[in-house]
């Protein structure tokens, strides 16, 4: 029997789930910032994602899950009591945390879940915390109530403006310290690379204002071996797998992240979605459930 067993599915927004599977080795162990590598099936990829929470007790990690590739759509056609091939982690270094002042936390797309365990550890340490959720519509915006429990300010945008401000979340951030002259100690930010690096470009214009991004990379092994995840950091090579993921945005090369690193394998990505249909998903879940007969 396998020990990744998904306990809880659920579609927060359209084609982004929240899962919440059994492994207590790594609710034992990990920290507010670290991911894990997990296998859908043995062929699969091996994707990160970083940990939203976590229950010690049960032994239960939680993380959100976006469609965007095969693997990811597989991950959507799961149904509670199935299990992952393989989990692996925690993985990384744990995020920056310190009693910092005001901090800003801005979630956009996937972020929104992942910056929840970060943020509320920050809470636990004293933090004045304002937190930017970015989406592209209201309808996209999820774990609202979470955020609102222990922060102190929670600022909605949306680039149609349907809900709260229209634009992205370093509008708002601009709008904060220029025009409202507020003073933000510390920011935090997790999303798509191109939202991560303008918030960085306006955060560095603005007073070199700290600011650190959990970037996204493509990953395989998640020990630093492959070299697949490696990113220009101020003028030197790192690994997001294990010198981040988490890291000073202002100095990350993000024009050769987003440009070159996170550009490799869009056709092949695409090719491998276009094949994959809910066919054979359904095909291999009987053939899965005539093996386990078969064993016992």
């Amino acid at each position: 029997m396998s020990k990744f067993k998904l306990l809880k599915k659920e579609e927060c927004v359209p084609n982004l789930h929240k899962f919440v599977v059994s492994v207590p080795d790594i609710a034992r162990k990990v920290e507010p910032g670290q991911f894990v590598l997990i296998m859908v099936d043995e062929k699969s990829e091996r994707i990160p994602f970083t940990l939203a929470d976590w229950d010690e007790k049960d032994g239960t990690i939680t993380f959100f899950v976006q469609e965007v590739g095969l693997s990811t759509t597989k991950m959507a056609f799961m149904e509670e009591k199935d299990s992952f091939y393989s989990i692996v982690g925690p993985l990384g270094e744990p995020a920056y945390v310190d009693n910092f002042g005001t901090v800003v936390l801005g979630g956009g797309c996937f972020g929104l879940g992942a910056i929840y365990s970060v943020a509320k550890k920050l809470k636990d340490l004293g933090n004045n915390i304002i937190t930017i959720l970015e989406a592209k519509n209201e309808s996209r915006l999820y774990y609202e109530d979470e955020f609102r429990a222990f922060s102190d300010e929670v600022i909605f945008v949306t680039s149609d403006g349907s809900k709260g401000e229209k634009g992205h979340i370093y509008d708002v951030l601009e709008e904060m310290i220029v025009s409202q002259g507020r003073k933000i100690d510390h920011i935090k930010v997790i999303g798509c690379n191109v939202m991560m690096s303008k918030v960085s470009d306006v955060t560095k214009s603005l007073g070199n204002i700290p600011t650190y991004a959990t970037v996204s990379t493509i990953m395989v092994d998640g020990t630093g071996m492959c070299g697949c995840c490696r990113l220009t950091y101020d003028g030197k090579t790192k690994f997001a797998c294990v010198d981040g993921p988490e890291f000073d945005a202002h100095k990350i090369n993000w024009d050769e992240l987003i440009g070159i690193r996170n550009t490799s394998y869009i056709r092949e990505e695409s090719l491998s979605l276009q094949n994959f249909s809910p066919q054979c998903r359904s095909l291999a879940k009987i053939l899965a459930k005539m093996n386990e007969e078969e064993s016992i």
